[in-house]
C-alpha cells in the first residue's frame, strides 16, 4: 500500500506491480483463508493513527502513510490494516471486496490492537502496528524470520516506529488467531486490505456450522 499523497490528497495506496507477476500478499491469503463470507462494500475515509514514512519493498523505496485505515463498510468492523503492497486505492471511493474468515499470525497481532493503540505516541504506534503487519504479510508469510533489515520488506526510517513493530512481533511470536481478510474481487487491481478485526465470539458461533463443514470437506478431499 504505497500511500502516495498527490496534489489532491486522495491516493491512499499506490504500489509497484509487475505485469504477469504473482501478488506478494497471496501466500498469506492462501495459508490463512478459512471461509468465504460474501461481498462487502468498503470506503477508506482516512489513515489514522499513523505517520508519513518510508519503507523498502523488494528493491524499491516508497514514501507511504503507515497506520490504521478508518472505514465505512457494511462489514462487522470499521478499521483495517494493509497487507498488500502491490495495489492501490483512493480515499472516499467505494470498492467491493470479498470478505473471508481467516486464521493466522495477523489475527494474533490484531488481538493486541485495543491494548496497544492507547495513551501517548498514538501516531507512531499506529505506524508501528502497520509496519508489523507488513512484515507478517511480506516476510513471515514467505517463511522468513522477522528482520526489518532484510527480506522482502525492510524498515529503518523511524526508530520509534521500528521499535514498536519489533515489540509487537516479539509479543505475538508464532501465535495465530481468527481475523477478517478483505480481498479484491476476482483478484482485481484494488488493494487487498487484509484483516480488519477479530470476529466476535457470537460471530464465530454463527459461522461454526459452515466452517466445520468446510474443514470436513477438506479432510475428505485429502483422504480421497
Amino acid at each position: 500500500m504505497r500511500n502516495r499523497w498527490n496534489a489532491l490528497g486522495i491516493t491512499v495506496c499506490t504500489v509497484v506491480a509487475f505485469a504477469g507477476s504473482a501478488f506478494a500478499s497471496n501466500p498469506q491469503f492462501n495459508a490463512d483463508k478459512l471461509l468465504y463470507l460474501g461481498n462487502v462494500t468498503v470506503k477508506i475515509t482516512q489513515v489514522s493513527p499513523g505517520i508519513n514514512t518510508q519503507i523498502v519493498y523488494g528493491s524499491t523505496t516508497l514514501n507511504v502513510k503507515a497506520g490504521m485505515y478508518q472505514l465505512i463498510t457494511n462489514a462487522p468492523y470499521n478499521y483495517a490494516f494493509c497487507v498488500d503492497l502491490d495495489h492501490w486505492m483512493n480515499l472516499n471511493q467505494t470498492y467491493q471486496y470479498e470478505l473471508w474468515l481467516a486464521r493466522g499470525r495477523a489475527g494474533a497481532l490484531l488481538n493486541l490492537k485495543d491494548s496497544f493503540l492507547t495513551g501517548s505516541n498514538l501516531n507512531e504506534k499506529g505506524a508501528g502496528f502497520q509496519v508489523a503487519m507488513w512484515e507478517i504479510a511480506h516476510d513471515h508469510a514467505f517463511g522468513n524470520l522477522d528482520n526489518f533489515n532484510a527480506g522482502n520488506f525492510k524498515y529503518s526510517a523511524d526508530s520509534t516506529v521500528k521499535n514498536y513493530a519489533i515489540s509487537l512481533l516479539n509479543t505475538v511470536g508464532n501465535q495465530s488467531d481468527y481475523y477478517y481478510y478483505l480481498r479484491a474481487i476476482n483478484g482485481g487491481q484494488d488493494l487487498a486490505m487484509a484483516a480488519a478485526a477479530i470476529p466476535e465470539p457470537g460471530t464465530l458461533i454463527a459461522l461454526g456450522t459452515g466452517l466445520i463443514g468446510l474443514l470436513a470437506h477438506r479432510r475428505r478431499r485429502v483422504s480421497a
